[in-house]
């Protein structure tokens, strides 16, 4: 067997018999394995503080140290080492404690190689997923630095402590996600539990999202910027956008529809600064037409008077009033902790830097149309543009 992960190859093996230690570093080696060996707990212990394997393979019964002591000492000084303890077919109990102790697995003698490559490989994934998870949460500190960062030296903030306020509010929520994300992989790596693992990266990488956006959203705001602009098929924006938010559109059950027309219209944008604002517009036409049954979003293009609109229509609730006074304005969000207030401050700024605007038609009880208005280009869609 090779092993189960080439990042974790380092072993210590720690057994009193001779014979079984040298055979077993025999066959570790030979499958991958940089294997240090020990003939007794005491030695153990010393060549683990000296080269820190990765996994460490012990005997339970010894003489001086044995196996449950080399454990406890080991999880005391380290406690991401995986230990995998060898006991005899009578000493369920010992095994049992050693469970307790937080060992990773045990095997019986005598070892099955077919038990050893599953508990090692058992032990390959759980410092996996703990590189994994160490690896989120230093990505996330990063995030929140620098989002952090940005709002301060932003001037075009105004109120700035306020906003700070809002935004460390924004940021707090997003960490309690990130903390209940850690608190499940942590204990489903205690538990050997990988549908709980998988529900806790679910919601480190669901939070990790949310970050990305708010970082995004505020380098957006943070200054003014003159788009590069360049053709592009309206209806095609449209639908870059409706792929985008598909599959949180089918999550919450909400019918998501791209109506045909408009095929030929054109405007002169920067595609990816109004794919990002019809994004947000439909992100939160979801959310709107999630809280109703047979929740829809219908996406179209019109064209009246020389004007492009690319229109996102839902069928929820509507705005009341309190989300009405505070339509455009940043960090003021209907959807509680889940929203930061941004989205449609940044739709609202990318489409005054195109000549255009966001506008709105609210029907209380029916639902709500945003139009993201864009100046159409010289010309409609052409054999050539296409």
């Amino acid at each position: 067997m090779a092993p189960a992960d080439p990042r974790y190859r380092r072993l210590l093996l720690i057994d009193d018999e001779p014979g079984i230690r040298k055979l077993m570093a025999l066959d570790l080696g030979a499958d991958g394995y940089q294997v240090y060996t020990a003939a007794d707990g005491a030695e153990g212990l010393e060549v683990f503080r000296r080269q820190r394997p990765d996994i460490v393979l012990t005997d339970l019964k010894m003489p001086g140290v044995d196996g449950i002591e080399v454990l406890r000492r080991i999880k005391q000084e380290s406690p991401d080492t995986e230990v995998i303890v060898i006991t005899g077919h009578g000493d369920l109990e010992l095994a049992i404690q050693s469970l307790q102790l937080r060992a990773s697995d045990f095997v019986c003698k005598p070892i099955d190689s077919r038990a050893l490559e599953v508990a090692l490989a058992r032990a390959t994934e759980r410092l996996a997923l703990r590189d994994q998870l160490r690896s989120y949460t230093q990505e996330l500190e990063q995030r929140v630095a620098e989002a952090t960062a940005r709002v301060v030296a932003a001037e075009r903030l105004a109120a700035i402590g306020q906003t700070v306020a809002a935004l460390a509010h924004s940021i707090k929520n997003m960490l309690s996600g990130l903390k209940g994300g850690i608190y499940l992989v942590e204990e489903g790596l205690g538990k050997a539990e990988r549908e709980v693992i998988d529900t806790g990266l679910d919601m480190l990488e669901r939070n990790q999202r949310r970050l990305a956006s708010l970082v995004r959203d505020l380098l957006t705001l943070s200054k003014p910027r003159r788009p590069e602009l360049s053709p592009a098929p309206a209806r095609e924006l449209l639908a870059e956008a409706a792929e985008c938010m598909q599959a949180e559109a089918e999550a919450k059950g909400v019918a998501l529809e791209l109506l045909p027309g408009g095929e030929e219209l054109v405007c002169r944008v920067e595609r990816a600064a109004i794919v990002d604002s019809l994004a947000n517009l439909i992100s939160n036409a979801i959310d709107a037409a999630a809280t109703v049954e047979g929740g829809r979003v219908r996406l179209w293009v019109e064209e009246p008077q020389g004007e492009v609109h690319l229109v996102v229509d839902d069928n929820g609730p509507g705005l009341d009033q309190e989300a009405l006074d505070h339509i455009f304005e940043g960090f003021y969000s209907s959807k509680g902790a889940a929203g930061t207030g941004l989205g449609l401050m940044v739709a609202q700024k990318n489409a005054r830097e195109h000549g255009g605007r966001v506008e709105f038609d609210n029907r209380p009880g029916r639902g709500v149309t945003f139009r993201l208005v864009l100046p159409a280009a010289d010309g409609r869609r052409t054999a050539e543009t296409a």
